[in-house]
């Protein structure tokens, strides 16, 4: 009874921060409901959640349940930008996400879904010898895949995604859960390499998530500086 009645308060209350990336060490010094997407902070007066955003703003994407896809697609249209997609253990899900957003077709520009390394190739030019040499899921590959979704479009910046969602595919080399993440544009491709623990789904939606929080933090590095 005890934790159904913090739960409902916690889920009642009207300070609250929606952060994405804390650990579970910082976690428990506050108010909080996980979820695979985050977690959100709970607070008594608005003078405590303000001197925590103060101290966690890198991780803090929103004051509101708002979700992620929401906040990049006013970040995109705030700033101008065009985003393109590429994507593979995901199947298409960060595109399906974003479209979900109303308005998104202002700054959307579409998803190359290339579960197949012969699409891969085919839709995103990358070269069979990267594919051979380092796999589909690799940095180079993923590097590759960002360029792609770049060079056949109009966008300004460009995801994506390559990894192995599971359960099976995994090696002892490339466990399940491997998944590469990257952000291009026309003068720059970072990509960067995370272990997924969770379940298939989990670890799909978990890259997405990921995907976009990685683009927040590079438009606001790159772009608005607030």
């Amino acid at each position: 009874m005890i934790v159904s009645l913090c739960r409902r308060r916690k889920r009642s209350s009207p300070f609250m921060l929606r952060t994405f990336g804390l650990s579970e060490e910082v976690l428990k010094h506050y108010q909080h409901k996980r979820w695979v997407g985050g977690a959100d902070l709970y607070f008594n007066t608005e003078q405590e959640k303000e001197e925590a955003y103060k101290r966690l703003k890198e991780f803090v994407y929103a004051d509101s349940p708002k979700e992620m896809e929401e906040v990049v697609v006013d970040m995109l249209k705030k700033t101008g930008l065009k985003l393109a997609t590429a994507e593979s253990c995901s199947g298409g899900l960060l595109s399906a996400r974003i479209v979900n957003v109303p308005g998104s077709s202002k700054v959307f520009l579409g998803s190359f879904v290339v579960y197949a390394n012969e699409l891969k190739t085919k839709l995103l030019s990358v070269e069979e010898s990267l594919l051979k040499e380092f796999g589909a899921v690799s940095a180079e590959v993923c590097r590759a895949m960002c360029v792609g979704a770049l060079e056949e479009t109009d966008a300004d910046i460009s995801i994506a995604i390559t990894g192995i969602a599971g359960p099976e595919g995994g090696t002892e080399e490339k466990p399940v859960g491997l998944t590469f993440i990257g952000i291009g544009t026309d003068s720059e491709v970072m990509v960067e390499r995370y272990q997924l623990k969770g379940q298939r789904n989990q670890n799909r939606f978990l890259s997405t998530q990921i995907a976009l929080d990685m683009l927040r933090r590079f438009l606001l590095k790159r772009y608005i500086n607030d």
